[in-house]
């Protein structure tokens, strides 16, 4: 396992667009047409038009508006320190991942054959 570092990391998905949005019992999916993440740890979804955000807890799948993000693309990826990156999307949305666990992991992306865990 590793946390958010170089911005390499996650610029893969620069460009990509959301085709689903899948919610399990412990783990929320973002899928791309060549990619996909897996979030089990904390995120926060900004939703900047209307000045409010959505915080799902570690492990949740519960109520939230990810479904804004299908069929928009991530414009920008910034990682913000070793524990937290941030998306932002052509809608204005901005997703906040969150490494909140030295045990478990909170974010898996696979792309291109490899999978990243953080």
């Amino acid at each position: 396992m590793c946390r958010f570092g170089e911005p390499s990391i996650l610029n893969a998905l620069v460009g990509c667009d959301v085709l689903q949005i899948c919610l399990g019992e412990f783990e929320t999916q973002l899928r791309f047409s060549n990619a996909s993440l897996s979030m089990e740890g904390r995120y926060v979804h900004e939703v900047i038009s209307e000045n409010r955000e959505n915080e799902q807890a570690r492990s949740s799948s519960g109520p939230n508006e990810l479904h804004r993000l299908v069929g928009k693309s991530i414009t920008d990826v910034r990682v913000m320190s070793p524990e937290s990156a941030e998306l932002f999307f052509s809608n204005g949305d901005i997703l906040r991942l969150i490494d909140d666990s030295d045990e478990y992991e909170s974010f898996v992306l696979n792309f291109g054959g490899k999978s990243i865990v953080v």
